[in-house]
């Protein structure tokens, strides 16, 4: 590091400790490269940090579109290729065995770091920007054909060249119809996640604590959008997080777990926006305890997923009536799209058939009417697809699983409603025998009842296990 300029000899009276980390990359000898890591928590807690915020990743991916090669780009050592400020070098003093030391480039650990260096790239590659684009030091370059690619690539080595900076050979990729950046797998028709970073999410050991659930569930977030359903799925988990709810592994946590794991080792593509096209589908769904929705493009039923979202109800929320989850769920979900949405024509596609009229309705509850106020803004249609049809949503299964009080029995209940979400029965649930559990995991037509009647695998509205009855509590 001295022989390359980036440290020098200090007589500084600041001294912060030093951490040695080993890198993927290996050195000549085979033997894992070293990061000097200086720890710097002290020297950040009285740094001014730079207002400069990191590019937002699906901003990245979605830039991507209509590309057909990409090449990625990845500068050698990105810190150490920026210069500090020399009235501030003195202050990243460090000491070895061999020496004090200082910083003349900027160092790994320092709070500014990300936005410095993202400000840096920006100005770089100023002008490039429909070419190629930059997470910190790592670039992606992508054209329209290959006589297109290469001459972007062109550009954007003669850009780095005149400020000089160096890219590291052995992590770039060049001229590839298909590449990993940024722990996804990018091709022209779409995106998915990275198959090598989901092997340490199959593999991740049983979850002993909150601390546990805390990393499995940051890890899993950096791929929320491609698991259909995630804050419900997640949900028994997330219980455990909550204030003065002691750790307890049920079969639903386990439950959880696996189904989270399984939904991402086999991940949907999702497609880049087509902005020039539009027909955009706002798909939405609520369950007793959560909402969701899926943004998608193209005439249904042939539509192609772009990107999912869900997120648990609160609460109050909780105590929000069917319809009022439901229009909860269309006015969150056009707010988190709003960068797809707005200004643009959209569909909205429920299967909750009261919405469609919920809109005409000029006598309106005081919170449906400012929930419907806030949507007066865009310019959308509201559809009814029935429940069996709305499969691409799937945020809210025909079956629900219904979490209760503590109080357990052997025993399985379901309620069953109509078409038109009415009881068909005058008590609430009925007792599940072996014909009945069978039909409704094999999604079976109709569904043996007690009584020579036949239900419709559509009409099934909740199912609960294992419960004491009288503890379930079912949406209206």
């Amino acid at each position: 590091m001295k022989s390359n300029n980036i440290i020098r000899d200090s007589k500084s009276p600041f001294n912060f400790p030093l951490v040695v980390v080993k890198k993927k990359n290996l050195d000549s000898a085979g033997k894992p490269k070293l990061r000097i890591c200086v720890d710097f928590r002290k020297l950040n807690e009285v740094t001014e940090n730079e207002a400069y915020g990191l590019p937002n990743l699906l901003e990245i991916l979605e830039s991507l579109g209509s590309s057909k090669y990409f090449s990625t780009l990845d500068l050698a050592s990105g810190y150490h290729q920026i210069n500090i400020e020399p009235s501030d070098v003195h202050k990243t003093a460090f000491s070895t065995k061999s020496g004090h030391y200082e910083y003349l480039r900027m160092p790994f650990g320092l709070s500014s770091a990300p936005a410095t260096f993202t400000r840096a790239m920006k100005s770089v590659l100023m002008g490039l920007e429909e070419m190629c684009t930059a997470y910190l030091d790592d670039i992606v370059v992508h054209g329209s054909s290959l006589n297109d690619h290469q001459n972007k690539l062109e550009q954007v080595f003669n850009r780095l060249r005149v400020h000089r900076l160096k890219l590291q050979p052995q992590k770039c990729s060049f001229l590839r119809k298909e590449v990993i950046y940024l722990g996804h797998v990018i091709n022209e028709n779409g995106v998915s996640p990275d198959p090598n970073k989901l092997k340490c999410i199959k593999d991740y050991p049983k979850l002993k604590n909150a601390k546990d659930i805390k990393s499995f569930l940051g890890l899993l977030n950096y791929y929320r959008r491609f698991v259909d359903n995630f804050a419900k799925i997640a949900k028994p988990l997330t219980y455990l997080l909550k204030k003065d709810v002691p750790f307890t592994w049920t079969d639903n946590c386990e439950h959880s777990f696996q189904e989270l794991k399984k939904a991402l080792m086999n991940p949907p593509l999702l497609v880049y926006p087509d902005w020039e096209a539009g027909k955009f589908n706002l798909c939405t769904d609520a369950s007793q305890y959560a909402i969701g929705a899926v943004l998608s493009q193209g005439d249904v039923p042939n539509d192609q997923p772009i990107a999912y979202a869900s997120r648990t109800l609160n609460k109050a929320e909780n105590n929000y009536s069917v319809i009022q989850k439901e229009l909860l769920a269309i006015v969150w979900a056009v707010k988190y799209f709003r960068p797809y949405l707005y200004g643009r024509h959209f569909t909205i596609i429920t299967d909750h058939r009261p919405l469609t009229y919920l809109f005409g309705i000029k006598d309106a509850s005081s919170q449906l009417m400012r929930w419907r106020l806030q949507l007066a803004d865009y310019d959308y249609t509201i559809k009814y697809r029935a429940g069996p049809e709305h499969s691409n949503a799937d945020c809210l299964s025909c079956i629900r699983v219904i979490q209760t009080d503590k109080t357990v029995y052997n025993k399985t209940f379901v309620e069953f409603r109509t078409a038109e979400d009415k009881p068909i029965f005058n008590s609430k649930i009925v007792e599940v025998n072996d014909s009945i559990s069978k039909a409704i995991e094999s999604e079976t037509t109709n569904i043996p009842i007690p009584g020579d009647k036949k239900i419709t695998h559509s009409d099934v509205r909740g199912i609960v296990k294992n419960v004491n009855p009288n503890k379930i509590q079912f949406t209206d």
